[in-house]
């Protein structure tokens, strides 16, 4: 049986994932952190390792929340993949455009996401 996510899932979380982390498919349909080549989504809540963990994908309507390395950010400024689950304000995969100014490394922000 096929399951289609609209917006959101709930997936078994691989490693342990924190909110608002970027994260990426598995092939046992679960997750673990993104790196700055891959992301399907990101982190909504808390997880430790073998928990359940939903997951706004990037497909989702709407913007997205992150949290930032490579601080500071300015609203409008484009983001891209982090290591690690994060987004950064250098690098090569463009994952969307800042909503949010912030000089501190691990704040949480919001985004407008671009389709990878």
């Amino acid at each position: 049986m096929a399951t289609n996510y609209i917006g959101t899932g709930t997936l078994l979380a691989n490693t342990t994932v924190t909110a608002f982390y970027g994260v990426v498919l598995s092939s046992n349909r679960g997750v673990g952190l993104s790196s700055a080549t891959d992301c399907d989504g990101f982190a909504q809540i808390d997880a430790a390792s073998g928990d359940y963990v939903t997951v706004a994908f990037l497909t989702n309507f709407g913007t997205q929340k992150g949290v930032v390395t490579a601080a500071p950010v300015t609203v409008g400024d484009t983001l891209y993949l982090g290591a690690s689950g994060l987004v950064s304000t250098t690098g090569t995969i463009t994952i969307g455009k800042s909503l949010t100014t912030t000089s501190s490394n691990g704040a949480v922000i919001e985004f407008i996401p671009k389709n990878l």
